[in-house]
């Protein structure tokens, strides 16, 4: 798992931040926000170019407060990597990932 990042890093594009270079937005559907315990799980998964699989990259989101996830893990498509994001985001939330938290989220 490749650590969070807060403030500006969050709304930074993986391009930025030196992860993948890869256009954000593209083909992402309209449903790929969702909320889970006060939360929201935001799905900015993208197709690595040329490989045609999909990242598992996410944002989590609370009141004024973002954080940015994403892991080694890529999907064929792009539904399986939004339940992909979804699925760690829950995760994260709940505290079953070591060395990722939203506790301090306010």
């Amino acid at each position: 798992m490749i650590p969070a990042r807060s403030g500006a890093a969050a709304a930074r594009p993986p391009a930025q931040q030196g992860i993948i270079q890869a256009s954000l937005g593209a083909g992402l559907p309209m449903n790929s926000s969702f909320s889970y315990k006060g939360f929201a799980i935001t799905a900015r998964t993208f197709q690595i170019r040329g490989s045609g699989r999909w990242t598992l990259d996410l944002l989590i989101g609370r009141r004024s407060g973002l954080r940015t996830f994403s892991g080694p893990v890529t999907y064929s498509t792009e539904e399986a990597a939004i339940t992909g994001c979804c699925e760690l985001g829950r995760r994260i939330i709940d505290g079953q990932v070591k060395d990722c938290s939203v506790a301090d989220l306010s």
